[in-house]
């Protein structure tokens, strides 16, 4: 024991946790006919469960002098749940680089408000992670409730949070992008638009149809 006692403190961050429903997955296609530079992200529609593993091999041997441990490949990898709806490009994607073997590309952004860094007049950059993947698999459920689609996405070396230069990583997005990522639909005025809201001028393809500029890698 140290003739004088050392106490260098704790450190705790007391504040409410990032809500699952704040973070938000979004893929793109390697295919330059689908995805040339400049092409959109792709929010898939209606995700009810999103999973990102940060995993990997250990080397475990036992010694003379004990057990030894040392880290191998890392195995990453991202999960994805949502429901089928008619127009979402992410179906479409997924199941053309399993069936014709491509990498996708797939980001995880932490859309919280009290991480935002401000970009440009009307944007906002959120902390995310980006990784090169290929599809470990796809499953089609038609049950009585809605069709869902579930897919595996192992990422290739591993999900990278850090620009070449050290700079973190981050995903731009406008509040008004924000809004359509986060709500079905938008107020209206009696007689501006017709129809259900699925059907309801921008609202049905708000989401695939927001851009970015930073979306290619």
């Amino acid at each position: 024991m140290p003739d004088t006692p050392i106490n260098n403190g704790v450190q705790m961050v007391k504040d409410t946790p990032v809500l699952g429903k704040d973070v938000m997955y979004f893929i793109q296609s390697t295919n330059p006919e689908v995805a040339p530079v400049g092409a959109p992200a792709i929010a898939p529609a209606h995700v009810t469960s999103g999973d990102t593993s940060i995993e990997g091999d250990l080397t475990d041997e036992q010694t003379h002098m004990g057990r030894i441990l040392g880290y191998s490949a890392n195995e990453d990898s991202v999960e994805l749940t949502h429901y089928l709806v008619p127009g979402d490009k992410a179906k479409d994607i997924i199941i053309d680089a399993k069936h014709n073997h491509r990498q996708v590309k797939v980001w995880r952004v932490e859309v919280d408000p009290r991480l935002a860094t401000p970009e440009g007049d009307d944007t906002k950059a959120y902390p995310a992670m980006f990784g090169y993947a290929v599809v470990e698999s796809v499953d089609i459920s038609d049950e009585d409730g809605f069709s869902e689609i579930d897919f595996t996405l192992d990422i290739i070396g591993k999900l990278v949070d850090k620009y070449e230069d050290g700079t973190p990583g981050t995903f731009p997005l406008s509040d008004k992008q924000v809004a359509l990522l986060q709500e079905l639909y938008g107020f209206e005025r009696p007689g501006e638009k017709a129809g259900e809201f699925t059907s309801a001028g921008d609202s049905a393809t708000s989401s695939t149809s927001t851009t970015t500029t930073t979306t290619t890698a």
